[in-house]
Order: structure tokens, then sequence, then C-alpha cells
């Protein structure tokens, strides 16, 4: 049971350490009639709300202005203009929050404090109306409002902005002289999000950085990375320069390498002059190996004698490694960018999709080289909420549709289909149960079976 609380607990309290979203909305409403003291007051109207706010996560503040308007000769208030503005508050439910809502929704309560600038022309009770006795008032009043809205999440977004067409009813309440007045509305409209692009994240040992006042320059001197043994490409080397010596010298040096869950992987430090052909092998602090066609961001701090300062940061492209057991290849990658929930490239970066491009190309040119092999495509996913019902019902079908959308782009780069099978398997295997790790366990494997036992070397010899 605790397995299962503390994901629920987490849901909720993690988006508050979320960067802002900025969103300005808009809509139209239908107001129902106002009932006081079992009476009808008014009758049916519209109007029209603005809103501005941000997003921390899943919570959602902001301000909200709107003005109705009220015609209705069969009320005791014949005729009122509204405008309200106030303060609003909500928290969406969507998949982040209850695993079995679809990925396309979003529950949102919402909460308003309104002050209410009206005018009405009508009578005060039941008793002045049947005797003719009409009064126009204006005033200011408090209003409290309820809501609820389904929001369309996920499907209308760019890399930044975000549209989200919301419906919802809204509750509203305000206390008068004669006492509390309620009212209902149903509303339409769109809200749309803006999320300021992300600058990288390196810890926060560069955000306490003075400045960068040292130039700092610090170039890989291969462009792929493969720590699979076999002499080629096992190691990264850095060519790491700085103008250190017109501030008196180095006086200390650090490189800081993040795995693809921006999580730090490794990092060395050291006093004095940076050693020559600076090297790296692609372990880990924990002694893991780097994963297979990934990309690693790394960090090089320099600080000179003078207590001036710089960093240069870059990238590590691993490439392919293929393991061998038993006759049996295989390799990993978890790499591939899918859309959210999707299993096309929907609404991922330019850069996600050239990289995509890049990945296939080189599994192409890989299984072209073993043409006597049959390949097993296999989807794997992560289970956010551990439940058997997420697997069985959400990521069993998710994974197998990703894995046919692998074999279709391989299919395109001239890799026989006959030669190769699309396997789904969910959240089965599942590599890690650390949050940071979590990008690990969603990924794509190939596995390799020689079609002829007897033709099991690849053409151009082994890898």
């Amino acid at each position: 049971m605790r397995n299962r609380i503390i994901p629920f607990i987490l849901s909720f309290t993690l988006p508050l350490f979320a960067e802002p979203t900025f969103f300005v909305g808009a809509g139209g409403d239908v107001s129902f009639p106002g009932v006081s003291d079992m009476e009808k007051t008014f009758g049916l109207g519209g109007g029209a709300s603005g809103e501005a706010g941000l997003y921390i996560g899943n919570f959602s503040a902001g301000i909200l202005a709107g003005v109705s308007v009220v015609n209705d000769s069969g009320s005791l208030v014949e005729s009122m203009t509204e405008v309200k503005i106030g303060a609003e508050a909500g928290y969406t439910f969507d998949k982040t929050v209850f695993p079995f809502l679809p990925g396309w929704l979003g529950i949102r309560p919402n909460g308003a404090l309104l002050i209410d600038f009206y005018e009405a022309d009508g009578y005060r009770s039941k008793s002045k109306k049947t005797i003719g006795v009409k009064e126009t008032s204006e005033g200011v009043a408090f209003a409290g409002e309820c809501s609820v809205f389904l929001d369309v999440v996920n499907l209308l977004k760019t890399e930044t902005f975000m549209f989200i067409p919301t419906v919802g009813y809204n509750q509203t309440f305000r206390v008068e002289e004669d006492g509390p007045v309620f009212s209902g509305r149903l509303s339409a409209g769109i809200r749309i999000t803006y999320t300021p692009p992300k600058p990288v994240d390196y810890d926060e040992w560069l955000a306490g950085l003075s400045g960068g006042s040292l130039t700092v320059k610090a170039p890989t001197r291969s462009k792929t990375f493969s720590p699979n043994g076999d002499g080629t490409d096992d190691i990264v080397e850095f060519d790491v320069t700085s103008d250190a010596d017109k501030h008196g010298g180095v006086a200390s040096w650090e490189l800081r390498v993040y795995d693809p869950g921006n999580t730090l992987f490794w990092s060395q430090k050291g006093k004095g002059e940076i050693p020559a052909g600076f090297v790296w092998n692609g372990e880990s602090l924990n002694g893991d190996a780097v994963e297979s066609g990934a990309l690693y961001q790394y960090v090089w701090y320099v600080k000179a004698r003078d207590n001036s300062d710089g960093f240069i940061p870059g990238l590590i492209s691993t490439g392919i490694m293929i393991k061998e057991h038993d006759g049996v290849l295989s390799f990993s990658l978890s790499s591939i960018q899918f859309g959210p929930d999707s299993s096309e490239f929907d609404n991922i970066s330019e850069e996600q999709s050239k990289r995509n491009n890049e990945l296939f190309d080189a599994v192409a040119e890989i299984l072209q080289r073993y043409r006597e092999y049959n390949i097993t495509v296999e989807g794997h996913a992560n289970n956010v909420s551990g439940t058997e019902r997420e697997h069985r019902e959400e990521l069993l079908p998710l994974s197998q549709k990703r894995a046919e959308t692998v074999k279709r782009e391989l299919v395109k780069r001239g890799i026989p289909a006959e030669r190769m099978v699309a396997v789904g398997r969910g959240s089965e295997v599942t590599i890690s149960t650390k949050p940071e790790d979590w990008w690990k366990n969603r990924r794509v494997e190939f596995i390799l079976k020689p079609a002829d036992e007897n033709s099991a070397v690849p053409e151009g010899g082994k890898e």
C-alpha cells in the first residue's frame, strides 16, 4: 500500500517545484436564472470573460475579469449588467495524477473570489412587482465562484505553446441585503499556455558562479563514443584550453557529466593545471556504463588564481553498442523521441526529429550488415502508477504501436519487413524503479537472431 500512496502524494507535491507556465484565456457563457430565498430573481443571460495567470505544475492561479448581461421582463430583475473582477486558483487532475485518465483530458476544479459591480432595473420583491414599484439600483458586492472545467490538453501544442479548449460549469453566490443569491452558468472557451524554453540545468554549482570572465574551450576529439572494448572510440578525450594564464594560472577545475535524465552521472575535479589529453572511459560514479545511442551533457568549469572563473557546456553522443550472448545480438535505444502518449512523432521539436532520423539511419546501417539475421523490435514503457491496469490497458498497446512505428521507419530505409517482427512489452521488463532513471525504461530494444545458425558473421566482419 505504501508503494502506491507515496507516488500518489508526490504527484501533488512535486509540481510545486516545477518551472512556471504562463496562460491567457477567453470564453463565453450562458447564465441560468438566479435564485434568492427560493424565488427567481433574474432570468437567463449571457456574457464573456478573460483571464491571465500562471501554472506551477498542475496548480494554476491568476486574475479573472468578465461581463454578463441579463434581460428578462418576467423576472424581478428585468435587466442587469455585471462587471466582475477578482482572483482565481485551480488544480488540474490529469494523467500524471490519475493514470486511468486519457492523456488528452484534464479535470480542473477552480475557485474564484470576485468583486461584482452591478446595475439593475426591476423590483425588490414580488409584492412590489404586483403594485408596480420599480427601482434602479447599482452597487458593489462580493461574490464567490466554484467551478469544474474539462480541459482538452496535449492535443494542440508546440514546443512552447499549448491551446487548451475548455468547457465547465460555474456556481456563483453573492451576498446581498436580502440574503444570498445563487446562480449557475455554463462556459466554453480556450486557454493558451506559454512555457519559456527551459535552459539546461547544470545543477546548483553553476548557479553559484559569479560570472564567466574566463574563456574556456573543451571540445572532444571524436564525434561518437562507444566504450564497448573494440578499440574504436572507447574513450572520450577532451582538449581543454582557457585564458587562465592571464589571471595567474589555473587554480582548480571540474568536469561534470549528466545523463539524459539530467542527473549527475560522473564528475572529477582537481587543482592546478588540467592534465593534457584528459580522458573519460564512460563509467558513472557507480560504475555503470553509458547507454547506447544517447546524448550526455558535460560542463567544464575552470577557476583561476585571481578567483575569476568560466565554464563551457557540451554534448557527448554515444554510438550504438551491440551486445552478444550465445549467438544472439542485441542493442537498446532509450533516446528515440515520440509524442506524449503517442506512437508517432507529433509534438516533438525539430532537434528531436533530427536526432530520431540520425538514430534510424544508424540502426538501418547496422542491420544491413547483419543481413542473415532476423530482427525483433521490442517496445518498452515506464509504468508511472505501478499498476497492472496501466501495464495491460495502456502500456502494452502503446509500446506495440511504437515498435511498429520503428519497424516502419526501418522499412523506409531498406530493411525488408519480413526480417522484422514488432512486439510491445509494456512494462514487463523494468530496468530501474528510481524516478531519476525512469527514462531508461522507455526504450526500444533490437534483438538479432541468426536465420541460419551457419551464417552468424555479418557482411564486413564482426561488429
